[in-house]
Parts: C-alpha cells; structure tokens; sequence
C-alpha cells in the first residue's frame, strides 16, 4: 500500500500525520503541525480564509510532495451524526435515502446538506448492519476544496473527526472489546466519547472555561466524566467503563489524570502508545496528540462517509425516482374510466350527505337543544377540573409518603460524612424529583473524594453527581456541590 496523507482540522491547527496503512499494522512515516490564528476556524467553518490558506500552504511546503493529495478529517458539530440499524439487504441508493430521511428531520435550518454514511462492525447475531450516519453543509464542503486547491492540494475526501475515531478504535485490539471513556482536547474544545465492549454509544463538546496548562483543566472535566460513567452504568449489554483516556493533554496536565482516578475510583491515563502504530522516533508522533487524525489513515473493507464524493452526487431525494408502467398507450382511457366511475360515487355521495347536513342543522338550532348542549358542557368541564385536582393532590400525597424527607437524622448523617475537611455553605431539595443538592467548601480538593464516598455510605443516597470544584475567590480553599437522589422511604 502506498503512503497516504491526512490532513485534520482542529480548533487551532492543522495535523498532517501520512503513513502506510495495513491490515493489522499502521506505521506512520511523517508527522507535522501547524498553527492557526485565533479564530481562523470556528467549529469547523473557516472565518479567515487567507490566514487558513496561508496554514495550508506553510503545511504543504514543509512536507513536500507527499501533501499533494491529502484525506481531510474534520472536527466540527456542524456535521451530524447519528447510528442506525438497517436490514441487511438494502442497497446503497435505498440506505442513502433512509440517511437523507433519518437526518433532514433534525437540522431545523434547512440547510443545503450532503448526507453519506459509514458502515460499523456487525453486531453478532443481528440481522441488521450497523450505520453511522453523517450530513455535512453543501456550502462547508465546497469552501474546502476550493481553499485546498488553493494551496496547492488537491481533496481526495473529505469525513468526520467521529468516524475517525470509530475507525482507530475497532483496529486497535486493545481497545477493540474495551468499555471506556475517551476525551479529546483541542485547544479550549473537548469531545469526550464513551464506549462499551468497543462500541460506540454518544458523545458530548463542550468549551473549556479553565485556561490550558495546569492540572486545574483535570478538575473541570470531572463532570463530563460523571456524567459518562453514569451513563455507562445504567448499560446493560456490556460491562461499564472503567478506564478513562486522555488525548492532547499539555506535560503539565498529565498529573491530574491521578484526580480522576481518585475521584472515580477507575484508571485514568494519557492515551498511551499501541503496538499496531509505530512511527519513527525523528518523527515526533505520539499516538495521543494525533489518535483523530491517524484514523484516517486506517484500511477498512466498510464503507467510510465521505462528504466530498457525496456533494458531487445528484441523487433524486427519496421516494421522487420516476417509474415507467410500460403500457403508455393505456393510461388515457384507465384514467378516462376512472373519472366517469369517480364522479358517479361523488354525485350520490353529495346527495346523501346534503340530507344528513340538513338534519342536524335543524337539531342544532332549536333553543331547547342548545340549551340543554351547554349545561353538558359545563358539567363535563366541572368534572374535568374536578379529576385533575383529586389527580394533583393524590400526586402530592404519593410524593410525601415515598420519598424520604431532608430531616435533621439525615442532615446530621451528612455533617458527620463531612468531618472536619468539608463545610457545607447549603443545601436545596426537589421532593418531586428526590434531588437534594448540597453546597460545599473544602480547603484541600484531595478531600473531596473520601467525603465523597463517606456521603455513599451514609445509605441515604442511590446516586451522587460531583461536577468538580473551582477555587473560591479571596480566602483561598475550593467550593464545589454535590447532588444526590434520596432514597425513598421503605
């Protein structure tokens, strides 16, 4: 296989990984980056095309004639995605119509959209394949290959940062059956993905508000993690996650890997080096700053989207192919016959119903009847307002009997899980949702865990969501809150 070059579109720089892809092996022969501007790109759309063209060419020129013809992948969520479940028998037209279908429906701006589709591994014993269904903006696209060629390459495809992901995923064995977490930083944007049994379930973005470089970043993602591992949890086809990955952490930001895994109690780590990617050490590759952009370079048998090919395309939009009957010399007098007989049905149907309207008309004028129509409807109205309120207050009864109430026995279990490392500053209940939230103050964020895990075995709680901590303004320490689901009452 010859060498292939990627080209991925981060927040603030362009990845060039290009390698020789194999079945089993994937080594990569050239990295480099390139720095962008402050809002070059935003959320994949080029603000600035001469500073994002200027990248290009600075890309191109550092590595030679291998960047000609470059794989573009792309991080953006303004392309969407969605899995699906298809019959196995359908063909390529048909599957891009269900795609077409299945996404349409969720951009509410009515976009000009390209709509294409990557084929995931089977599922055992399902008959039916699995699809990662992408759209892309007709306009986004076109934008980048005119840029591209612009600078002297030329777009062989353009897919999503997603479906590289998936990609590098299914070929590493180590990760292949892997319930995990994996979170992606690139510059201020992180996109952290869960998988169970090595299989894609969601994946969230979000801005980073703590400033790169520190392990202050670690704490701020605590509760993308949570939230995460709770969703993990609740899985039942496979086992939770219990590794959490880092990928494109800065060296000072390594060591608060350490927070999490306390946190948590699971392991939590730099994404590290695999045997099935190798790379010379002149190259500067770490698999952990380029994993996105690498899976691109993957070799699969599947399909993989591809936005570029799909916006050459011209396909009719489903259900608008034209068919032939091949008896057209038939269809005047089918038509002329249907007609006739049509508005025979028509004319006897309107007669009929001439009468019955006539009928009720005069039914409904007579006082007498009318009158008698309105106290029917106040009393159906009465009854009505009267079955909601008994409905309300035998919900509010319902609350008040099942659910365990905030009394001073269960405060004073929490002041004594606090001990003397945590201080709470206040606590706020939902009865009907059974959410007691708690506002706490620590002067050390290393205590948050064990108290944590004190408040659990309180056996007052069935869960605990901990966003993480900020550090509190003037007098030094951290503020953080806690929410907790009561248990209700036996």
């Amino acid at each position: 296989m010859s060498k292939q070059s990627i080209i991925y579109l981060a927040g603030d720089r362009l990845v060039l990984v290009q390698g020789k892809p194999g079945a089993k092996k994937l080594a990569v022969t050239g990295y480099r980056q390139q720095a962008l501007p402050e809002g070059t790109v935003l959320n994949g759309v080029v603000a600035d095309p001469g500073a994002f063209t200027d990248g290009l060419k600075a890309l191109r020129a550092a590595a030679g004639k291998a960047a000609g013809k470059a794989w573009l992948v792309v991080d953006s969520s303004q392309i969407m995605a969605k899995p699906l479940a298809a019959p196995k028998q359908l063909k390529e037209k048909q599957l891009l119509n269900i795609v077409r279908s299945e996404l349409s429906e969720l951009d509410a701006a009515g976009r000009d959209l390209v709509y294409d589709y990557t084929e995931l591994p089977p599922v055992p014993g399902s008959p039916e394949r699995q699809l990662l269904c992408g759209a892309a903006e007709r306009g986004m696209i076109e934008q980048y290959t005119e840029l591209f060629s612009a600078a002297g390459i030329r777009l062989a495809g353009v897919s999503s940062a997603l479906g590289s992901c998936l990609r590098m995923v299914e070929f590493l064995p180590e990760l292949a059956l892997q319930s995990f977490i994996l979170c992606v930083l690139d510059g201020q944007t992180v996109v952290t993905y869960l998988f169970a049994g090595g299989r894609y379930l969601m994946n969230t973005r979000s801005r980073l508000i703590t400033e790169r470089g520190g392990t202050a970043v670690l704490g701020e993602l605590l509760g993308r993690v949570s939230s995460m591992l709770q969703f993990s949890q609740s899985q039942k086809a496979a086992e939770p996650a219990k590794t959490v990955y880092f990928c494109g952490l800065q060296p000072p930001e390594a060591p608060g890997c350490q927070l999490v895994a306390d946190t948590f109690g699971v392991q939590a780590l730099p994404l590290p080096a695999f045997r099935s990617v190798t790379a010379a050490p002149k190259t500067g590759f770490s698999l952990a700053d380029a994993f996105v952009a690498v899976g691109g370079l993957v070799k699969s048998k599947r399909r993989r989207a591809d936005f570029l090919a799909a916006s050459h395309s011209k396909a009719a939009p489903a259900g608008m192919e034209k068919k032939s009957s091949g008896l057209p010399w038939a269809l005047p007098i089918v038509l002329s016959v249907l007609l006739v007989s049509a508005w025979g049905v028509l004319f006897y149907g309107n007669a009929r119903l001439s009468g019955q309207i006539a009928a009720v008309q005069a039914y409904t004028q007579d006082p007498a009847n009318l009158a008698a129509l309105a106290q029917v409807q106040a009393d159906r109205t009465a009854a009505e307002n009267y079955q909601a309120a008994a409905a309300e207050a035998g919900r509010a009864v319902d609350i008040l009997n099942s659910t365990l109430q905030p009394d001073e026995a269960l405060l004073r279990r929490a002041d004594g899980a606090a001990a003397d490392a945590i201080s709470f500053t206040g606590y706020d209940y939902v009865a009907d949702e059974d959410r007691l939230t708690y506002s706490c103050a620590a002067a050390d964020y290393h205590s948050i865990p064990d108290f944590i895990s004190r408040m659990f075995a309180t056996g007052d709680y069935t869960a605990i969501g901990y966003g993480g901590y900020t550090q509190a303004p003037g007098e030094g320490g951290y503020v953080f809150t806690i929410t907790c689901t009561v248990k209700g009452a036996e």
